[in-house]
């Protein structure tokens, strides 16, 4: 079984121009980053070149993760 970890705990802060980046591991492997800013959520596949990142609105974002639950 795959081992996955997320711990976090920050105190409530408006995010400024530079993005806030978590790192993505399975088992010790790096998969990919999350890269967050005021403007859009974006992933970074590991091994993909940066133009090929997945970047999202937070509207976008929004209504994926709704579409997604209802399925």
């Amino acid at each position: 079984m795959p081992d996955h970890r997320v711990n976090i705990q920050l105190p409530e802060t408006e995010l400024g121009r530079a993005d806030t980046v978590f790192k993505v591991k399975k088992d010790g492997k790096l998969l990919g980053t999350i890269h967050i800013s005021h403007g859009a959520f974006e992933y970074r596949p590991s091994g993909w070149a940066e133009k090929n990142r997945i970047k999202i609105n937070w509207t976008e974002f929004h209504n994926i993760i709704l579409n997604t639950r209802s399925k």
